[in-house]
C-alpha cells in the first residue's frame, strides 16, 4: 500500500519533523549551543538604546538550540533577537529568569543593527500567548497574507505574572521570513497579570 504521506497524495510540504518538535514543545532535537541573554545583555540590546552590533549579536538566538533568558525586567530590555527566517528552522527560548517587573521585554524578528540583519522577518498572523486569556494573548498585526508584527513584547508584573521561570517559547519559520511562536507558560502564582502586545 503506498504510503499516504507520498507521491501524489502529499498534502503539504511544510510538515517536517522541526514542524512537529515545534507544534508539541520538544527540545531533544535542537543540538546547536544557545546564547544566554542575562540582564545585562538584554539592557546593552535595548532597540531604543540605540545599542551596538556586537551588543545585538549577544542578544541574538541561535537557530536549531534552545536559548535562554535569564534577565529579571528590571528595566526595559530586549531579551532576545530572531535569526533570519529560513523556512524550516526551529529554535526555542527557555525563560530561567524571574521576569517580574512591569517593564517591558521584547522580542525582535526584524533588525538592521546586528551581523545577521534578518531584514524585512515578520511574525505571521497569529495569536500568541495562551488563547483565550486576555491580557496575555495577543494577535498580531496586519492580515494572513501581509502580516506587519515585528515585536512582541511581553510586559510582566511584580505578582501574578502569567510567563513565569520555566516557560518555553518556540520559534518555527513557516516560511521565509515568517515566524510561527508558541508558548509553553509556568505561571508565577496565578498567572492573571501582565500584557502580551505586538508592533
Amino acid at each position: 500500500m503506498a504510503n499516504p504521506m507520498y507521491g501524489q497524495n502529499k498534502f503539504d510540504s511544510k510538515l517536517d519533523s522541526k514542524y512537529f518538535d515545534f507544534v508539541v514543545g520538544y527540545q531533544g532535537n535542537l543540538k546547536e549551543t544557545g546564547v544566554t541573554v542575562t540582564q545585562a545583555i538584554a539592557l546593552a540590546a535595548e532597540l531604543a538604546s540605540p545599542p551596538s552590533l556586537a551588543e545585538v549579536d549577544a542578544a541574538t538566538y541561535i537557530s536549531d538550540a534552545v536559548n535562554v533568558c535569564s534577565a529579571t525586567a528590571a528595566a526595559a530590555i530586549s531579551i532576545g533577537y530572531l535569526p533570519p527566517a529560513t523556512k524550516g528552522t526551529h529554535l526555542a527560548l527557555n525563560i530561567t529568569g524571574d521576569l517580574d517587573e512591569a517593564n517591558a521585554c521584547t522580542i525582535h524578528c526584524n533588525n538592521a543593527i546586528g551581523t545577521v540583519q534578518p531584514v524585512g522577518n515578520v511574525f505571521a498572523k497569529q495569536v500568541l500567548g495562551v488563547e483565550g486569556t486576555t491580557a496575555t494573548s495577543v494577535i498580531t498585526a496586519g492580515t494572513a497574507q501581509v502580516p506587519t508584527s515585528e515585536n512582541m513584547i511581553w510586559t510582566p508584573a511584580a505578582t501574578n505574572p502569567m510567563y513565569g521561570a520555566g516557560t518555553q517559547i518556540h520559534f518555527y519559520a513557516i516560511e521565509e521570513g515568517v515566524w510561527l511562536v508558541k508558548f509553553f507558560p509556568v505561571q508565577m502564582g496565578t498567572g492573571a497579570v501582565g500584557a502580551l502586545t505586538v508592533s
